[in-house]
């Protein structure tokens, strides 16, 4: 060890503190330095460091030496280390260690593991599940400590390993130090009780939202100036008889084969869930919403707040009907609206994309408004100022480059298919005009969208009722589609607002897409294999009740500065284990010991970030005892 000199420039004066430092090799026999004390700053000739710094390594060490210092120096180390936060600590572990001894003679070669589980993901969730208070929620609604417990395996499992209730509760038995953080130890208890508490959850559905949505405003300092509304569907295994909400219709995981649930959920602009309810799978999503906005105006939820929020919808529930019960209600809203809005802006689209492509962009974008979003976005955007409300023209060069992708593909495939019917016709393997007709009508539906930029006409023979051939042409309206690629029209009722500000405040409908997107993956909502109604519905609930803690997880984790997802965290801490040790003594008995395993960099990085401390303690029992 020795001693390092430190040098700190302030704005008038420069200070000097000293440390004691030790040398030292890593795992990869790199050369490194570690601070052992803190000095302050020493007023000791430099020539006598050398000898300093050994006295205080042998304090350090406990240990002492045959060689005779001066008085004065060794009285200055005496100093230097009893002061020393390193000295207090070293000295009560010393005494914490002696108290806690427990000697034996071990055989080395008997040691083993057993009933190994995953600890790491689980110490995170129970964390989160603590920091909101959810065991608090749950008993304002009468549950009981055994019922929390099994409350909280169904939530916390959907986390860990998103699935069935069912293999929720295998994996609760067999695969996780879960059952030694719950109120009550449940292991063991029935699968059937795990089917009663998710069912339980459900019907007080309405008190844990309302408390939730409260507990977690105040805890993340939410502004909740946002409401987010989308819905989402998922498909049922199975024939779902029992289930009146399952039903076909357009799946959003192109599983038409199965019957359909829906999911209407509201969030706010981080994310936290406020809302949700269940539809039936072939739900029309602008229909649900003036039911979800009568659940917003509950007094509990939305007028805690000086004004009420602004609701954002995407273009599949903001229709006309829609916005108009949203200016009756006296909410402010940002939408895109479901009628193409965008062919009112046809020129100024079409001038922008020209302008664009010239040499004289920044000019033109300058002269008539427009607005480049960010240094390296590729978004463009123009206020239009209207009586009652303010459109912003949007562009966005990559979802112009995407639709148009996706359209040159789709306008290849309809033109090999339509050509293949025009050989069909021209071959004699369709003659008749109303088969023709018929496989025409496919395509249209096939093709929705492509097949509507053209006409397609059958020529027939003399007799009208025998095809000859086919022919097609392009409308007008394909060269506007191409225009028009790309762009949006944003309509808010605000005016006090940059077309930049309405802009970002639009495209926070990514945090409920997000949503649905972790409550598919993340958090196992796809497929549900429930057949029965009620059990469907309390599948999805608990679902929801899971996205709680992982946006309150991934949000802490944010303010730390890490932006990882849940999956991501999820995955490095599944490597930290708790098992059983155990050993044989030299009497032949046995020695059971059950230990957390100890925490690796990587988890300790998390771990610091969330403030989470492993609080199982380590247990020992003996198996047999031969004496």
């Amino acid at each position: 060890m020795y001693i390092r000199e430190t040098k700190t420039k302030g704005k008038n004066n420069s200070y000097i503190k000293h440390s004691l430092v030790e040398a030292y090799r890593n795992n990869n026999g790199s050369p490194r330095q570690r601070t052992i004390l803190q000095l302050g700053t020493i007023d000791i000739p430099k020539n006598r460091w050398k000898e300093l710094a050994f006295l205080l390594e042998q304090r350090v060490l406990g240990q002492s030496s045959l060689y005779v210092f001066s008085s004065d120096l060794e009285k200055t180390a005496d100093e230097l280390y009893s002061r020393a936060n390193f000295a207090k600590s070293k000295v009560q572990l010393k005494e914490q260690a002696e108290h806690n001894r427990d000697l034996v003679k071990i055989d080395l070669n008997s040691a083993s593991f057993t009933d190994s589980r995953s600890l790491g993901p689980e110490l995170a969730t129970d964390f989160i599940w603590r920091f909101i208070g959810v065991e608090d929620v749950l008993k304002n609604c009468g549950m009981s400590d055994k019922q929390i417990s099994v409350a909280q395996t169904l939530i916390c499992g959907k986390l860990i390993n998103p699935s069935s209730e069912i293999e929720t509760w295998r994996w609760f038995n067999n695969r996780t130090a879960l059952a030694e953080m719950t109120p009550e130890n449940i292991v063991g208890l029935g699968k059937d009780s795990f089917y009663d508490i998710s069912d339980l959850l459900y019907k007080n559905k309405e008190n844990i939202e309302i408390a939730l949505f409260n507990r977690e405003t105040s805890l993340f300092a939410l502004e909740r100036r946002l409401f987010l509304f989308d819905l989402t569907n998922t498909y049922i295994e199975g024939s779902a008889k029992h289930n009146e909400k399952g039903n076909h219709g357009k799946s959003k995981e192109k599983r038409t084969d199965c019957p359909l649930i829906s999911l209407a959920l509201v969030v706010d602009e981080k994310g936290f869930p406020v809302y949700s309810r269940i539809y039936k799978g072939n739900q029309s999503e602008p229909q649900t919403f003036p039911e979800i906005l009568l659940e917003l105006k509950k007094e509990s939820l939305v007028f805690n707040h000086d004004q009420k929020p602004v609701i954002i919808m995407d273009r599949g529930i903001a229709t006309k009907g829609n916005i108009d019960i949203l200016k009756e209600e006296g909410f402010s809203f940002t939408v895109i609206e479901r009628s193409p809005k965008e062919r009112e802006y046809v020129t100024e689209f079409s001038e922008l994309k020209a302008a664009l492509a010239s040499e004289d962009t920044v000019n033109y974008l300058q002269i008539h408004g427009w607005q480049h979003i960010g240094n390296n976005s590729d978004v463009f955007v123009k206020g239009i100022e209207k009586e009652t409300c303010t459109n912003v023209l949007a562009l966005s060069l990559q979802k112009e480059a995407k639709e148009l992708s996706i359209d040159r593909l789709k306008e290849e495939r309809f033109l090999e298919d339509i050509t293949k019917l025009k050989k069909s016709v021209e071959s004699g393997n369709i003659i008749l005009s109303y088969k023709v007709s018929e496989r025409i009508g496919r395509l249209r539906q096939k093709y929705i969208r492509i097949a509507g930029c053209y006409d397609m006409e059958i020529e027939t023979k003399d007799d009208k009722s025998f095809a000859k051939s086919i022919r097609w042409t392009r409308k007008d309206i394909h060269s506007k589609r191409m225009t028009l690629a790309g762009c949006y029209v944003i309509e808010t009722d605000r005016k006090n607002l940059s077309a930049e500000e309405i802009w970002n405040d639009y495209t926070t409908i990514t945090r409920v897409e997000s949503a649905f997107r972790d409550l598919k993956s993340e958090l196992g909502l796809r497929p549900i294999y429930h057949q029965k109604e009620e059990r469907t519905d309390a599948h999805l609930f608990i679902g929801v009740l899971a996205y709680h803690l992982l946006v309150g997880i991934e949000s802490i984790l944010r303010e730390k500065g890490d932006h990882r997802e849940w999956k991501t965290i999820k995955s490095i801490l599944s490597t930290h284990q708790r098992s059983t040790i155990i050993l044989t003594g030299e009497d032949k008995t046995v020695y059971n010991i059950r230990v957390s395993g100890k925490p690796e960099e990587e988890h300790l990085k998390i771990y610091d970030s969330l403030g989470i401390k492993d609080r199982l303690k380590k247990k020992k029992w003996l198996v047999n005892n031969n004496l």
